[in-house]
């Protein structure tokens, strides 16, 4: 686990219920998800960047990353291995996070093939998302960190636009 997906005895108990009901990947991850997305209330200001996914989930309510976290810590305690996604929802206007969950992929050959999952929204992400950066949890792909001093205030602002310009199809 990373440090703002270690999970406490309540995210353990959780796990153990969701693993009670089988462990077959597909259908743990996609319960994993929909466990989630029931238990939680969107509510922006809620939590900050450094809220843990123990906290969000005592909480209840949170933002995209407090699900994401939620879902991962429960994942890996599932030993479902599964990664932070940060990106873009077509239409929503500021970022997003999902999951990323390693399953088995459609070949013989065992391969694992990383599945996304979105706790939030409580879906399967299509086209409509785009991703940025993958990592352990927020800490590894903040979209921007860092400090600036000087003895003036200043400020930040940004302006994204993102669209698709073609869509590729691989066979595996």
């Amino acid at each position: 686990p990373s440090a703002l997906t270690a999970p406490d005895d309540a995210l353990r108990a959780a796990a153990a219920t969701l693993r009670a009901a089988g462990t077959e990947p597909w259908d743990l991850a996609a319960r994993i998800n929909a466990h989630v997305y029931g238990l939680m209330e969107y509510a922006g200001g809620a939590t900050g960047v450094r809220t843990r996914a123990t906290e969000a989930f005592a909480l209840r309510r949170g933002v995209c990353q407090d699900y994401a976290h939620i879902m991962l810590a429960l994942c890996r305690l599932c030993d479902l291995p599964a990664r932070y996604v940060s990106g873009h929802l077509l239409g929503e206007g500021g970022t997003h996070a999902w999951v990323e969950v390693l399953l088995p992929g459609p070949r013989r050959d065992g391969a694992l093939v990383a599945q996304p999952f979105d706790p939030t929204h409580g879906c399967r992400p299509g086209l409509n998302y785009i991703t940025i950066a993958t990592g352990r949890d927020y800490g590894d792909v903040a979209p921007t960190s860092g400090t600036f001093r000087a003895p003036f205030a200043g400020q930040l602002s940004t302006r994204k636009r993102a669209g698709v310009t073609a869509v590729e199809y691989f066979a595996g």
